[in-house]
């Protein structure tokens, strides 16, 4: 969220939302600083090929393939649409502040409403008639 604009955010640590083999891939290199003491929190409600990495100023937690358990059963969180932002050089994907909204709406936990409440909501456009 704070990459994406949203001001008074105090990040604890990053998310990375990749493929599973992109995640094992990363687990691979960054063998040496996967925090293995590290459990998630609600893995009743999300599942993924998980790891967090203390290497770097802030920890960042790798999520491949992440599920969230729904009504219907086990669904896949996908972003459907994103930005690319200029970190240092390198051009880092984001989903839209909208499609973070939506994501974080559907985890449905408090500090994710919480969070959702504080990315602003886009006005509708008037219907042209």
């Amino acid at each position: 969220m704070v990459l994406a604009g949203v001001p008074g955010i105090v990040p604890q640590d990053i998310d990375v939302l990749c493929s599973r083999q992109d995640a094992l891939r990363l687990r691979e290199a960054w063998k040496q600083y996967v925090d293995t003491t590290y459990r998630p929190a609600d893995e009743t409600r999300f599942r993924s090929t998980f790891a967090r990495f203390v290497h770097l100023p802030m920890p960042v937690e790798v999520m491949g393939g992440l599920e969230l358990m729904t009504e219907a059963g086990w669904q896949a969180v996908r972003v459907h649409d994103d930005m690319r932002i200029d970190i240092a050089g390198i051009a880092v994907r984001l989903p839209m502040l909208e499609e973070q909204r939506r994501i974080l709406l559907a985890f449905g936990r408090g500090k994710d409403l919480d969070k959702a409440a504080r990315i602003p909501v886009p006005p509708e456009h008037p219907h042209v008639a």
